[in-house]
């Protein structure tokens, strides 16, 4: 029998889902709803929370990108729901950090078996998840493969089984084909064409505005709008302290390419791929280091800005974010603001 409430924390998006899905296939009866803690969600969802309905016996109830719920009025009438749920509702709050709001996790009954926290697999880990993944399809797997499988796709187990299963399709195109290669990866990428924040920030990289915007209208068309929107200037931000760490190293005494081989937080791999090694390359000719230092801090405020605007809204204000990266570097203009928009 499922809990009232659960909180499923943590950076492993996968495992996340396998979760959800079985929490749904033991509800078979129930409506599905699902609301962004970024968006105005209060009214809709209590309403969900609060009314029953004659003709569903059950509702199954996610409230994603919880960590936002920051201020006490948020959290407040959510805590007060926890501690008295409704019977006939599974609320379900998502995030990827390890910890939100303190009053929503103190007011949780059976936190050992209802808050449940998604570690990210260690490296290796994942590196023996894709060779078992390729070896139960019949295809041995090169280093170099699983390399470019984990800088350019979601380190996560859902993404890798989503793209893995792809790339296997379209390997086994070639019969006499039994091991997938760096080119094989390579060349899959570019035959689907696959578009991804990594794509946007080599645009961002080489200066190449329009290919950037159409790149951006890509995501947002292609994916999930809410989904996108509310992390992508948080994942370019990312981005850009991978390169700030980089000319970091690089002011200290260390060559470019040294530079490159560093992690600059344990989680993240090396940049070793020959491509990946170029957009940075270009990002680091193109942005000096007070550069770096304006865009990131001027990221954080359109994160911000980004969550706070209406979905209709949100596709504007980040074309005007990624615009003022490339042409200002990150510089504040003279402007008054809403005349760029």
């Amino acid at each position: 029998m499922s809990l009232p409430v659960y909180m499923l924390l943590g950076p492993e998006k996968g495992r996340k889902e396998e979760f959800l899905q079985k929490l749904r296939a033991s509800l078979p009866d129930s409506t599905q709803s699902k609301f962004y803690a970024f968006d105005d969600y209060e009214e809709e969802l209590f309403a969900q929370l609060m009314n029953s309905d004659l003709f569903c016996p059950h509702r199954l109830v996610v409230l994603d990108a919880a960590e936002e719920i920051k201020t006490k009025e948020k959290a407040r009438p959510l805590a007060q729901y926890i501690k008295q749920p409704s019977e006939n509702v599974t609320l379900v709050f998502v995030s990827d950090e390890l910890y939100i709001n303190n009053d929503l996790m103190g007011a949780m009954d059976k936190p050992s078996e209802s808050i449940i926290k998604f570690y990210e697999l260690f490296e290796n880990q994942k590196e023996q998840w894709l060779r078992d993944f390729f070896r139960r399809n019949g295809l041995g797997i090169e280093d170099g493969a699983i390399s470019a499988i984990m800088e350019k796709v979601d380190n996560n187990i859902s993404e890798f089984n989503a793209v893995c299963s792809q790339i296997t399709v379209y390997v086994k195109t070639n019969p006499d084909k039994k091991t997938v290669t760096y080119d094989d990866i390579e060349e899959f990428l570019a035959h689907t064409r696959q578009e991804t924040e990594f794509t946007l920030f080599s645009h961002i990289a080489a200066g190449r505005t329009e290919s950037a915007l159409e790149c951006l209208q890509t995501l947002i068309n292609t994916t999930d709008s809410y989904q996108i929107s509310g992390v992508l200037a948080s994942r370019l931000a990312n981005y850009f302290r991978r390169l700030h760490s980089m000319e970091m190293l690089m002011k200290g005494g260390m060559s470019e390419d040294e530079a490159l081989k560093n992690r600059y937080i344990d989680t993240e791999r090396a940049v070793t791929m020959p491509r990946d090694k170029a957009v940075y390359k270009a990002a680091m000719h193109r942005y000096s280091l007070r550069d770096v230092r304006r865009i990131i801090s001027m990221l954080a405020r359109y994160d911000i800005t980004v969550k706070e605007m209406g979905t209709l809204m949100q596709q504007t204000v980040l074309e005007r974010c990624v615009v003022r990266i490339i042409r200002d570097k990150g510089s504040v203009r003279s402007k008054i603001e809403f005349a760029e928009l």
